[in-house]
């Protein structure tokens, strides 16, 4: 791994202890590899899709200062390198698309050698969120950021996953428990609450800050009124024909002043001061 120097023995050690708190589980009747695979094999053949995740990775790769050192936090299939080739993908599951295999909450980097994280549908699959945040802390540069796209609940986006998506949404949970106890149940890396974001960076964005003062809001952007939606994502199915395309973007331009209401998506940057 180019630019990134190993923790002390005692960091490696907790890492190995994380990664064995954190095991890798059968999802149902596919393992985690199963499911980065079937993601992989949508990637590949759902244009509408991969143009949604185009104008993502763009939005996110405009958020990201310059340097040497960008690690993806649970990058999965690595299609994000596919757009920015020179970002380290980690993953608590190895995978061929990875770079390293780490758990997000004890990364084998040195402290403040990090100009940017990365993480796409990431935080909400955390259980302990602060955990990670204090790791963030420990790992970042002065002036580097944390970039995340995630699930944004408003009211109309949270009664379509609920009808239609199988992630579970629950905006009572605090994502900020002081005695860092999960937040929701640890089956394996791909359980989650979609919430989290959400309530992490509004409703409860005062308890955030006052945690972590360490990291400041930059960006808090709601996205994709209709794009996302309509697309399918991964697992729904795609309700555009390929001749609408482009009138779709045009749509959910249109629709804009109407996020705080229907949004589905969620950019979030904070920089480390």
């Amino acid at each position: 791994m180019p630019n990134l120097e190993t923790t002390t023995k005692s960091a490696k050690t907790r890492g190995r202890r994380a990664r064995a708190e954190s095991p890798t589980v059968p999802v149902g009747d596919q393992t985690d590899g199963d499911v980065l695979d079937l993601r992989r094999k949508v990637w590949e053949s759902r244009p509408l899709t991969r143009e949604v995740y185009r104008r993502y990775f763009e939005a996110v790769a405009a958020e990201l200062i310059p340097g040497n050192v960008t690690v993806e936090i649970g990058g999965g299939a690595g299609h994000f390198k596919e757009f920015h080739p020179s970002v380290l993908v980690s993953d608590i599951v190895p995978t061929p698309y990875l770079d390293f295999a780490a758990d997000a909450m004890c990364l084998p980097v040195r402290c403040g050698s990090v100009d940017n994280l990365v993480m796409f549908d990431m935080l909400h699959h955390l259980p302990s969120p602060a955990r990670f945040f204090r790791e963030a802390v420990r790992v970042l540069r002065t002036g580097g950021r944390i970039v995340m796209l995630e699930p944004f609940i408003s009211p109309f986006s949270r009664l379509v996953f609920k009808l239609a998506h199988p992630e579970p949404v629950d905006l009572r949970a605090d994502p900020l428990p002081l005695n860092d106890e999960p937040v929701f149940e640890c089956t394996g890396p791909f359980a989650s609450n979609q919430a989290i974001p959400t309530t992490l960076f509004f409703r409860d964005l005062h308890r955030f800050q006052a945690r972590f003062p360490e990291l400041r809001l930059r960006t808090r952007r709601r996205e994709s009124v209709l794009a996302y939606p309509l697309s399918g994502g991964f697992s729904g199915p795609c309700l555009v024909p390929r001749f609408a395309y482009r009138g779709l973007w045009a749509a959910d331009r249109m629709l804009s002043p109407l996020r705080r209401w229907m949004a589905f998506r969620l950019i979030v940057t904070l920089e480390r001061v």
